[in-house]
This record gives C-alpha cells, structure tokens and sequence, in this order.
C-alpha cells in the first residue's frame, strides 16, 4: 500500500469513529413542542385558580422576579405571591409565548413572550397589567420541563420624571 493510501485510510477510520454518537441523542425540536404546549397549560391553570396544579409547573429551586419586589426565592413564596393574585375575582390572563429555544444540550430552555391581565387593585376597583416576559425553563432528570425562572415587566409607563424608579 502506497504511504498516501495508508494516511488516507487511518483518517477515514478515524473520522468514522469520531463520528458515533457518544451520548443520548437531544430532540431539541421535541423539547421546543413540549414546551411551546406546556407554557398555556400553565395559563390556564393560573385563570382556573388552581394553585395545585399550576405549582406544578415549578422547578424545586424555582425563583421569579417580580418588577419592583424582592425575589421571590421558594415555593413557599411563589405560591403566596399568586395565591393572593387567584383568590381575587376579577383575577385573569391573556398570555402569549412568543418564542421557545432549547440549548442544544437538551437541559435548558428559555421562552420569552406577553401578558395582559385583570386584578382588582388597592381601590377596589378594576385595575390591568400589561406585561413582557422572560422564563428559563430546566429539563428534570426524569425528562419533564419545569419554570426554574421567571422574570417579567410592565409595559406601562414607568413613573418618575426619568422613568426609572430605584
């Protein structure tokens, strides 16, 4: 055999080898659909006031970050925060996921989408929020997506005379 075949033929097996997969393959498309179903279900677990199951879309270290409160840093405090929010009648979402990626590990996603929403304020009166958002979503070890963060803001106008408020 000529030295060239022989080098042709050591990198061809070794672009073989290194061409088997060496872990679970990732369906990162599959993990996209999950999640594009799962975030309304989540919706319409918080306008059926179901806290039950809407926790249950929670990682175990879940953490939201409410606009302009301290982070909310257990379920103990997640589930008080909208407890409060689903015993109020006038309680109600209109949400929207807007777009979904997945890491291509397969482990992690984020999300980002809109909220309109319907609560009674501090005068009793009907009051709104319109809302931006942005969640991390982590993949349990038995294979099911839960919210690990949630972030959002308020598309109304900021007070102040700068618009920012410390």
């Amino acid at each position: 055999m000529k030295p060239i075949s022989v080098i042709a033929a050591l990198l061809a097996a070794g672009a073989l080898s290194g061409c088997a997969p060496t872990g679970p393959q990732v369906d990162t498309a599959a993990d996209k659909a999950t999640i594009e179903k799962l975030y309304p279900a989540w919706v319409e677990a918080a306008n059926a006031k179901d806290i039950e199951t809407w926790t249950s879309f929670l990682a175990p270290d879940a953490r939201f970050q409410p606009p302009n409160l301290p982070a909310l840093k257990t379920h103990e405090e997640i589930r008080n925060f909208y407890g409060a929010f689903f015993e109020d009648p006038r309680f109600a979402l209109d949400c929207h996921q807007q777009q979904v990626e997945v890491a291509a590990s397969g482990d992690i996603a984020w999300s980002r989408g809109s909220c309109d929403g319907s609560f009674t304020g501090q005068d009793g009166e009907a009051a709104y929020l319109k809302t931006k958002w942005l969640k991390v979503w982590q993949k349990q070890p038995n294979g099911e997506w839960k919210n690990l963060v949630n972030m959002w803001n308020s598309d109304l106008p900021a007070p102040g005379p700068t618009g920012f408020r410390r």
